[in-house]
């Protein structure tokens, strides 16, 4: 990466053709890495786009994680206390949801903001970890009466 000001934000999306992280700043492409720390993070659905892959049943650039560019050293003193694993698929969610494996579909819990993201590559696939992100507390609060395997986890 290049050119990077550590005092703006960056939009971080998966390259669909290039199958790694795109990084871009002030509209510009200023790299791609397997592996992005950010912080101060927000969870971003361009709803245009998103109505575009559902009418074309083809994906395009319209999801991405825009934060501040933080060290490796910087992300892991960080004390959690919240954490969990984030996915967006634009056919079955508006927002990135929690990736919790269970109810994922049925009852996704929302997910818009965070202290602190990695993003990296794990076997070939995008994966997105978030530590310390907001949750809605009367919206957990119904969701684990809904689904009795969501208790364990919220």
């Amino acid at each position: 990466m290049s050119c990077i000001d550590y005092d703006k934000r960056l939009y971080v999306y998966w390259n669909l053709h290039k199958k790694t992280w795109s990084v871009r700043q002030s509209g510009k492409i200023v790299g791609h890495a397997d592996l992005v720390f950010l912080k101060d993070c927000r969870f971003l659905v361009g709803k245009a786009g998103q109505a575009r892959v559902r009418a074309e049943k083809k994906k395009n650039v319209h999801a991405g994680v825009s934060g501040y560019l933080a060290m490796n050293a910087e992300f892991h003193k960080q004390q959690v206390d919240r954490d969990c694993w984030v996915m967006y698929n634009p056919y079955k969610h508006d927002t990135f949801i929690q990736r919790t494996g269970v109810c994922d579909d049925k009852y996704p819990i929302p997910v818009t903001e965070s202290g602190w993201a990695k993003l990296y590559i794990l076997e070939g696939k995008p994966t997105v970890y978030a530590v310390n992100h907001k949750v809605n507390a009367r919206y957990s609060t119904g969701l684990a009466r809904k689904c009795k395997y969501m208790r364990k986890l919220l």
